[in-house]
Parts: C-alpha cells; sequence; structure tokens
C-alpha cells in the first residue's frame, strides 16, 4: 500500500542461514520502500526504488517473495528427460531455421511460482529482472542441461547475460526491438554450436500480448546479406512464437528476433525469462562465465542483476534514476565485501 507518499511492503519473518558465499541473510521484520516513483518502463514497470542498502539485505527479498528461497535451498527441480522430445528432429529445425521451440518441457508449479514472484515485484513497483535473486529462477534453467549438452557439449557455461520482461497489455507494453543476442560467431558449420539463448514463458506468450518473432535463417540465407535493420525484412517472412507455460525456445544467437507490443485487449501480460549460455570448451564470450550446476550466491546475483541494467540500455529504456540506483546497489557490495 502507498502512505503518506512512501511504498511499505510487509513480509513474513522467515529462517535464514549464510550461504556458501557468506552472504547476509539477516531478516527484517518490515521492508519500507524510502524513494519516490521514478518514470514508467517501456514494459509498464513503475520505477520505485529501495535503497541500496535495503536490495543488498537477502532477508528483505526472502520476506518480499516467500513461496520463493534465495539461500540456496534445493527444490528438488529434476533434470529434463530430453529422449522424450525427438532431439533429431529438433535439431534439423534448429539447424535450418535458427530456433527451436519445444513444448511441456517443464512443470507447471514451479513457473506459476515465478510468474507469481515476478508479479508481486512488478505490483510494487520492482524491476522484474530482481527475479534472478531466487534460487527458482536458476533452477529452471538448471534442469535444461540435457537439453544445452545435446546442442553444446559436456561443457556448458552460463553467460551473465539474462532478463525478465513483464509486458504489459494496458500500458503499451512491448518486447525488445529486433537484434541479435551476440554479433559475432555463435555455431561452426552446421553441427556445432558455439552459444545458445534460452527462452521461457511463464504466462501465455500470443500475438496479443506480444509473443516473440523471428526471422528463420532459411529465409534470411535469401537476402544475400545479413539483416541490418527491420525494414529489410520482408513482412512475410516474419514467424511468430506463440508460447504457454512448460514451453522452451532457444535459438542461435546470430537469429534475428524480437518481442512484439501487446493489445490493450490481451487478456494477460507476456512474462518471461532468459538465459544464455556458451560451449565452455571455446573463449568466453562474457566475464564472469558461471557454473549453471551451481548458481551464485546472493551477492553475486545481487551483483550482476545490477549489472545488466547499462548492458541493456539500448533494449529496455531504463531512467537515469535506475541506472544510479544499479551503480549504487554495485557500489555497496563493493564496499561491505571490501
Amino acid at each position: 500500500m502507498r502512505v503518506s507518499g512512501l511504498w511499505h511492503i510487509g513480509f513474513l519473518s522467515v529462517t535464514g542461514r549464510r550461504d556458501r558465499c557468506k552472504c547476509d541473510l539477516r531478516l527484517a521484520g518490515r521492508g519500507r520502500i524510502v524513494a519516490p516513483v521514478l518514470g514508467i518502463g517501456n514494459d509498464g514497470w513503475k520505477m520505485v526504488m529501495i535503497s541500496a542498502r535495503q536490495a543488498c539485505d537477502a532477508g528483505f527479498w526472502a520476506g518480499f517473495n516467500p513461496g520463493l528461497t534465495i539461500d540456496g535451498t534445493d527444490n528438488g527441480f529434476p533434470a529434463i528427460d530430453a529422449a522424450r522430445f525427438g532431439l533429431s528432429a529438433v535439431s534439423d529445425h534448429f539447424w535450418q531455421e535458427g530456433y527451436f521451440r519445444i513444448e511441456d518441457v517443464l512443470p507447471s508449479a514451479p513457473l506459476l511460482a515465478l510468474r507469481t514472484g515476478i508479479e508481486r515485484l512488478v505490483a510494487e513497483g520492482l524491476p522484474p529482472v530482481m527475479i534472478y535473486l531466487y534460487d527458482e529462477a536458476w533452477q529452471v534453467f538448471a534442469a535444461l542441461r540435457p537439453l544445452l549438452t545435446h546442442f553444446l557439449g559436456d561443457k556448458i557455461a552460463l553467460l551473465p547475460h539474462f532478463w525478465a520482461l513483464h509486458v504489459d497489455p494496458q500500458s503499451a507494453g512491448r518486447g525488445w526491438p529486433p537484434h541479435r543476442d551476440y554479433q559475432g560467431d555463435s555455431v561452426i558449420g552446421d553441427d556445432m554450436a558455439i552459444s545458445l539463448s534460452l527462452w521461457v514463458p511463464l504466462s501465455i506468450a500470443s500475438p496479443d500480448n506480444g509473443c516473440m518473432y523471428v526471422l528463420p535463417r532459411s529465409f534470411e540465407a535469401a537476402y544475400g546479406a545479413p539483416v541490418t535493420d527491420p525494414a529489410q525484412v520482408a513482412l512475410q517472412d516474419v514467424r511468430a512464437l506463440p508460447a504457454v507455460p512448460g514451453t522452451v525456445m532457444g535459438w542461435r544467437q546470430d537469429v534475428y528476433h524480437w518481442g512484439g507490443r501487446a493489445s490493450r485487449f490481451a487478456s494477460e501480460p507476456r512474462i518471461s525469462l532468459s538465459l544464455e549460455f556458451q560451449n565452455a570448451a571455446f573463449d568466453p564470450m562474457g566475464d564472469p562465465l558461471l557454473n549453471p550446476d551451481h548458481p551464485p550466491c546472493f551477492a553475486e546475483r545481487l551483483a550482476l542483476i545490477a549489472g545488466q541494467f547499462g548492458k541493456y540500455r539500448h533494449m529496455q529504456d531504463i531512467s537515469p534514476e535506475m541506472g544510479d540506483w544499479a551503480q549504487d546497489i554495485l557500489s555497496f557490495l563493493n564496499a561491505k565485501h571490501a
């Protein structure tokens, strides 16, 4: 609720412990957002900031979303059975079109918990990407290791590139503009991927609420040269990729893709997570490379999240105040762990 120009958030007390990075999990009894509304992002979430000190308190976040864990708890995510998805056909599609879409891969319960977590963040004016403070956001992708291994081999590294989107139909929300995740080589030949982007919907993603769109590689190959401007794309070549929770989509990092704009008549927002991976046998494509089987601790997660705001300023409308807040978090973390 909002009282006298301040935002107040009440939360339950839970038992915390120090994780492997000795991050401080001391809990507060009540959280308080102390900064003003700073604007509206292009996906509709209000940018209401808590102080950098409060953002660095794991206990605040643990109480904020008590249905999720933040202390490295093993929530029992089993690795998927990749064999049941017909990976030969998936591979054929991937190498011809540049992407894959596999339905009914992930269980619904953890995805619903993450969706609820993002909706709470957005309702209280906080960026959806803060969901990566929670264990479940990392564990969902860790469960996809068999799929990653199929495309990237046994040596897999998690790139420090990730985001979460809440595309709100009521505020003309939109996804990211046309882009490629990586401008360099992301494959070798026709059978070895160097890097891969994964995308997981937490809500129904449809043309009405801004689902993903892609220019299939098979179509772009006929253009004579890689697309460098959206105006070069023939509209009939555009392919919409609607998806439901449980679906996993992935694409080569050189695939031209984007998110749509939501209609105000859409029945729900488009909520999604994305992470990027690479074959660790090749030179690092980001710093630091992370172990997907051992997600970073709270302080590392927070530092990584704070680093995403500057990295994706060209893709997402991020106010100067938001950027300053992220830098304040990094400064506070550096001082705290100096």
